[in-house]
């Protein structure tokens, strides 16, 4: 499996495979990196309405198909939680605001990294930096 297909995720979940959601999916898999719902609300041409795309937003990130990567500004960005995109870091540019992944250069995951001693479950990693980006440096 090369990339991730919307309706092999949507029905790898028991989700029904809508057009909304199909949709929105296609795009999120086209865009390749993090985004909000303003984001995805802007970029469709066909007349979804937000709350729609939050409605599903949230169902995508219940069933694990979306992971929350960071809030900033009063916005929620998400990116897609599949195989081909591990947890990774991300920065945040205080300057132009954008987002970016910061891919990571080992293998290991944060819990192994920190030696966590005990009986700690974790349910999730969140690491993001802020700053200033290059682009924003000239």
């Amino acid at each position: 499996m090369d990339e991730c297909r919307s309706e092999s995720l949507l029905s790898d979940r028991n989700i029904k495979i809508t057009k909304q959601r199909v949709t929105i999916l296609d795009l999120i898999i086209s865009r390749g990196s993090s985004f909000c719902a303003n984001d995805l609300y802007d970029e469709l041409k066909d007349g979804l309405d937000i709350v729609t795309i939050y409605r599903n937003l949230q169902l995508l990130c219940e069933e694990k198909i979306l992971r929350e990567v960071m809030n900033k500004d009063d916005r929620q960005y998400f990116e897609l939680a599949c195989e081909h995109n591990p947890v990774h870091p991300h920065f945040y540019c205080s300057l132009c605001r954008k987002i970016m992944c910061m891919k990571s250069k080992s293998n290991h995951s944060v819990p192994k990294m920190l030696n966590l001693e005990g009986n700690f479950i974790v349910h999730e990693t969140v690491l993001h930096y802020s700053g200033i980006c290059p682009a924003c440096q000239d």
